[in-house]
Formats: structure tokens, sequence, C-alpha cells
């Protein structure tokens, strides 16, 4: 029988081959076992978010949460994910906490800048994710998607179209809100940013 460590590296490496099937297979026998762990949870999030499942994706990342509220790394996408579905309280309070992390921690200042982005404090929010993106030395691509969002953030400033919503980098909880072209964009950067958060930097 595999055991959780097993089922985790399997999942892994199927999605690392883009083989959702067997990723979702392997993770959802972690997740129904008595010692399933937050980390799987946010696999399966991952996976759900990947094939457009969101909701539940989101489903998922509350679920890691709540066995594990120090994974931080959920907190950001749960956020983002209700952020990019147009549910901008719900993305203020999942992001709230991650102020409570040290103060150069990366994850704490993509947390307050996309606080600052809700509340359209675009400099503010652009100086936060900029300065996140500096001390992020372990997990490139996330830094990637920040960048993403920062560069909307300067075309809104200057008062340029965006090319897509600042805050759309992991696809929308309620994708019929978004129009198609629009929803596949941001799907596409979805298993990039969740995996490589993983393997990245798991640490709260």
């Amino acid at each position: 029988m595999l055991d959780q460590a097993e089922l985790m590296q399997l999942a892994l490496n199927a999605s690392g081959a883009d083989d959702s099937g067997a990723a979702l297979g392997y993770l959802k026998e972690a997740v129904s076992r008595p010692d399933a762990s937050g980390i799987a949870h946010y696999l399966l999030g991952a996976e759900y978010a990947q094939i457009k499942m969101y909701e539940r994706a989101v489903g998922e990342m509350e679920a890691a949460l709540a066995l594990d509220p120090t994974l931080s790394i959920a907190r950001l996408q749960l956020g983002l994910l209700w952020l990019t579905g147009g549910g901008v309280e719900q993305a203020a309070l999942v992001f709230a906490p991650l102020d409570e992390l040290a103060a150069g921690d990366p994850l704490r200042l993509f947390g307050r800048g996309l606080r600052h982005m809700i509340g359209e404090e675009l400099a503010d929010a652009r100086a936060c994710l900029q300065e996140g993106i500096r001390a992020n030395l372990s997990n490139a691509p996330l830094n990637v998607d920040m960048q993403r969002i920062v560069n909307e953030l300067e075309r809104i400033e200057a008062g340029q179209p965006a090319g897509m919503p600042a805050g759309a980098v992991v696809p929308a909880a309620e994708p019929a809100e978004q129009p198609e072209e629009q929803a596949e964009e941001a799907a596409g950067g979805a298993h990039h940013l969740f995996l490589s958060a993983y393997t990245g930097n798991t640490a709260p």
C-alpha cells in the first residue's frame, strides 16, 4: 500500500508529465485517508484548477488551510482564486493572515500588495509586489506571475488598456464572468504557478 509521501511524489510526477487524470487519482486517494495532509489537499486543488474545476479547487484550498492554517502558499493561491473570480471581500480576508509572517517574507509582501490592489492603491500595490519579487529567491516561477501583475498595474497607472485583469494569475472560481479568451489565458499559467509554488517554496 502506498504511503502519503509516495502518493504525493507519484502525483507530482504525473502532473509534471501533464497526466492530470493520474495525478488526480493519487491525490484523491491521499486526501481520503485519515492521515491526509494540508499539502495533499493543496495539490489536489491545484489539479482541479488545471482542469478548470474551479469550485473544487477553492474547496480543496480551503480544506488545506483547515488542516494547516500556516500553509501560506495555499493561502496566497486561494486568495488569488477568489480575487480573479470577483470575490474581492473573500480574497482580502484570505490574504489578511499573511501579514503575520516575517516582515521580509515574500508571501507577506505579495499578500499585502494584492490587498492594496483590492483597495485600488495601485502605487502601493506595485511597490509591495516588486519588493516581494526581490525578496523571493527560491521560487522564480512565482516571481514571473507576480511580475505579470506588476506589468498590468503599470499599464493601468499609465492609462493604457490592460492586457489581462491585474489579478488574473489563477483561473477564476466562476469563469463565466470572464470573456472566454481571458479565462483561457488565465488558466494557461495555473498549473505552472501552483506546482512550482509547492516544489519551490512550501515553507509557511
